[in-house]
């Protein structure tokens, strides 16, 4: 779905882009969020977030062509332009972007009032909805993760730039469970998923904010950082009856992948390439002899990944059983897919310290019908990729993502989305047109011959 043509003009969207007077700004920042909505990906991108450093400029550059490209394409009016949001660490962040004056004013924004060398605009908070005190109307928050470091003023400069209601997360602990890429909304069921790395005081504030009976915990434990973007994530998708697809790591999938790949798929791979390699040499020994190489790093590696499998096959399904628990719908379907996904750490009973081997894919940002996905330099892994999503109507756009890669984290982490709060890239009403022609098919195919 081209989701230009769904986006309508009204207060909510001109709030989001046009930037308050300060009587506004600081009324609306004094605020008190009596409860919270967390804006899910099916909501219509406005501005992306993300922080300039002379490690990611190359980053940078890449997603400014996509987001000039994607408004380009979608033929976005003034007021609708998606935005290019840069937290500078220093220097003139336009002219080291090398554009244009015109493209500058039309796609790109200079925080002028923060300014950081973190790199990590996702962790530090959410970009939500609240609503406060007399009012039942969502208007657009941000919920500062009391993460500290490099960006912990950026939350408070956002608020106090954009108008938002800001609520501050009441732990001081510091724990990367707390963090923005650890929590996440499902679209429509508004189920919040966040690992079971949460901090106590962090979960209960959620569940009195509104998430109470609605927020689900899976195992993230077994990764350093914990986050449930590291394994899972949620993307609009107009064909299947629930409007959005379950996105999940697929280690095993993966590991057939590199056993079937060629020589020249490896190419591109670096010092990963002599690694993957042996891999795939065990693996096909293994078919014949299960025993093969045992104990060997190689064999370590592969027996760890269908662990994880394991782990992240059952945190899916126990999700899909809480949301049709939520949602008193025994009948549910889901669309689900599973992406290549390899990851490194300790082997043992359980895996432990892991972190994404490859470039995680799975750990990506959504603008409406386009996915900015971590590139892989892999081949069999990007074929699958871009196979899968361009048959359900979304456009893949691969950036090499190193910065934040080679630091434990992808391009998720890295970015943050101020989304529309109004409008949304599939409709209700498209999801009930879906499940119409469905029930219609299923009656025509179960009827039985009366001849």
């Amino acid at each position: 779905m081209n989701y230009c043509r769904i986006i309508r003009t009204g207060c909510c969207a001109l709030l989001l882009t046009i930037m308050p007077f300060v009587s506004q700004v600081n009324a609306a920042t004094r605020a008190e969020a009596t409860s919270i909505r967390l804006i899910d990906n099916n909501h219509v991108p406005k501005k992306i977030v993300v922080v300039m450093t002379s490690g990611t400029t190359s980053f940078v550059k890449n997603l400014f062509t996509i987001i000039k490209q994607i408004n380009v394409e979608e033929n976005l009016s003034s007021a609708n332009r998606l935005k290019l949001h840069i937290i500078p660490s220093g220097g003139n962040p336009i002219s080291s972007l090398g554009i244009s004056a015109e493209d500058a004013d039309k796609y790109v924004e200079v925080n002028p009032k923060y300014s950081s060398d973190d790199i990590w605009a996702q962790d530090c908070m959410e970009l939500c909805a609240a609503r406060t005190s007399g009012s039942d109307t969502l208007v657009p928050a941000v919920f500062d993760t009391n993460r500290g470091r490099g960006l912990a003023g950026l939350p408070r400069a956002l608020a106090d730039l954009w108008g938002l209601v800001y609520a501050l997360n009441p732990s001081d602990a510091e724990a990367h469970g707390d963090y923005g890429g650890n929590i996440e909304v499902t679209p429509f069921d508004n189920v919040m998923v966040s690992g079971n790395t949460i901090t106590p005081e962090c979960k209960s504030f959620f569940e009195k904010m509104g998430y109470a009976g609605r927020m689900f915990n899976p195992d993230t434990s077994w990764l350093t950082v914990g986050h449930i973007d590291e394994s899972m994530s949620f993307i609009p998708t107009s064909h299947v009856s629930g409007g959005y697809s379950i996105v999940k790591a697929d280690p095993a999938y993966a590991l057939d992948l590199v056993e079937a790949a060629t020589d020249a798929d490896f190419a591109n791979l670096g010092n990963d390439a002599a690694f993957l390699k042996r891999v795939k040499a065990v693996l096909s020994a293994q078919r014949d002899n299960p025993e093969a190489s045992t104990g060997t790093p190689e064999d370590d590696f592969i027996k760890m990944n269908r662990k994880i499998g394991e782990i992240v096959e059952k945190n899916a399904g126990d999700l899909k059983n809480f949301i049709r628990k939520v949602t008193n719908d025994e009948n549910r379907e889901f669309g689900e897919v599973s992406w290549p996904a390899l990851y490194e750490g300790r082997n043992g009973p359980r895996p432990s310290g892991c972190c994404a081997f490859l470039p995680g894919v799975v750990n990506l940002t959504v603008l409406g019908t386009h996915l900015l996905v971590p590139a892989c330099h892999f081949p069999p892994f990007d074929r699958i990729i871009e196979a899968r999503f361009r048959a359900q109507g979304n456009k893949i756009h691969f950036i090499d993502d190193s910065a934040y890669h080679t630091s434990m984290g992808e391009i998720h982490c890295g970015t943050n989305v101020l989304r529309d709060l109004e409008h949304t890239v599939v409709t209700p009403a498209r999801i009930q047109a879906i499940q119409r022609v469905k029930e219609r098919f299923e009656s025509l195919h179960t009827t039985p011959n009366l001849r």
